[in-house]
């Protein structure tokens, strides 16, 4: 027997209220977890500018005067003084909306793009939040906070290379584009086999021979040598941060316990309006029928 569409409102009004209570308790556990992560990607970055600079370049690092390596450490630390607060700013009301990397764009064309934590379809909807009404709402509230984290990480590491750039130790000829193009595209769930939080790179360059008198193809092909450089540089990543902090990995399981019964919800929420629809259908055609 078909629901009556007085039932079927009930329950999704039943929905509608229990999506708020989630978001109450989420709201709490990404507060406690970002104020946690806050504290963990400081320490990690510091941790990893620290190899970069004595284990893995520290011929480039020792090039520096006292006073230039004083105030590229100072500098590093006035990188992380905002963190916090640009962390936060993703569970308040209205949220940032995330800028897409250069990656994302191309994947979200090409209809690749998988959430591994929080496997949700995405809602396209670029309208601010400005209260939880419903689970579709509490989706894309969640999305937008892991979009966030990703992107504040991924932002992090870019300003501390471009230091790092600007100081001669790593290497000043790579185009910044191209390295950020690199942290943006490498998986974050692959560790890669790097030490935590460093990403490796091999970068071909060419120098051709400017020989306008070349007498053939073999003469010109002779002219140009290739060489690979290895390029290290610095990549916070979620799941090496969260590794590394045993408080930290408890509270995002927490997190992830509810991420899975709002995956439930939305389902149901979805499946209801759909029969919602079909009820309000049924009804107003017959309204209108007449023998």
């Amino acid at each position: 027997m078909a629901k009556s569409i007085q039932k079927i409102r009930q329950e999704i009004e039943q929905l509608e209220q229990k999506s708020t209570e989630i978001f109450t308790e989420l709201n709490g556990l990404y507060k406690r977890y970002l104020e946690a992560l806050n504290i963990s990607i400081k320490k990690q970055l510091i941790l990893a500018a620290y190899q970069i600079c004595t284990k893995i370049y520290p011929e480039e690092f020792l090039q520096l005067s006292y006073s230039q390596r004083e105030k590229l450490q100072g500098n590093i630390r006035e990188l992380c003084k905002p963190l916090e607060s640009k962390l936060l700013a993703y569970i308040s009301f209205p949220q940032p909306t995330p800028t897409a990397t250069i990656t994302e764009q191309i994947l979200t064309q090409l209809s690749l793009i998988n959430n591994k934590e929080f496997q949700l379809q995405t809602q396209e909807d670029d309208d601010s939040i400005s209260e939880i009404k419903n689970p579709e709402d509490l989706v894309l509230w969640c999305q937008r906070v892991e979009q966030g984290i990703r992107m504040i990480i991924n932002d992090l590491s870019q300003d501390v290379n471009q230091e790092l750039q600007k100081n001669n130790i790593i290497a000043s000829q790579l185009p910044p584009k191209l390295l950020d193009m690199a942290l943006q595209a490498e998986d974050e769930g692959m560790s890669s086999g790097n030490a935590p939080n460093i990403l490796n790179l091999l970068i071909e360059t060419s120098n051709k021979d400017d020989n306008d008198d070349s007498d053939n193809e073999e003469d010109e092909e002779d002219s140009q040598e290739s060489q690979i450089t290895k390029i290290s540089a610095i990549n916070l990543r979620l799941s090496d941060i969260e590794f590394a902090d045993p408080q930290l990995s408890i509270q995002r399981q927490h997190i992830r316990q509810k991420l899975e019964i709002i995956k439930k919800i939305r389902k149901a929420y979805q499946k209801i309006q759909r029969e919602n629809a079909q009820a309000q259908a049924e009804a107003a055609w017959r309204s209108s029928w007449h023998e």
